[in-house]
């Protein structure tokens, strides 16, 4: 993440989005109940984690530049995977 950020600061000069988007839910077809530990964490690692490493990147970017500022907007949705009806 921290090398993504860097790479944008270079080419840009800065960062004035970021369109956060995660949505994972395991393994497809497995039932919320039979839903193994490590299965869960990898979820809580995307959905959570990833978009909290870059948000924080991100806000790092944003109150660096000049002038300071920018948007962060966090979404996540799992519809990708399975939409819904």
């Amino acid at each position: 993440v921290g090398a993504l950020f860097t790479a944008v600061r270079e080419r840009f000069g800065r960062l004035d989005l970021l369109f956060n988007n995660a949505g994972t839910f395991g393994p497809g077809g497995v039932p919320v109940e039979e839903l193994a530990a490590a299965d869960w964490r990898a979820v809580v690692e995307v959905n959570l984690t990833g978009a909290f490493l870059c948000a924080q990147a991100a806000y790092r970017l944003m109150k660096e530049q000049d002038p300071q500022g920018g948007r962060i907007i966090n979404n996540g949705s799992i519809s990708a995977h399975a939409p819904r009806p």
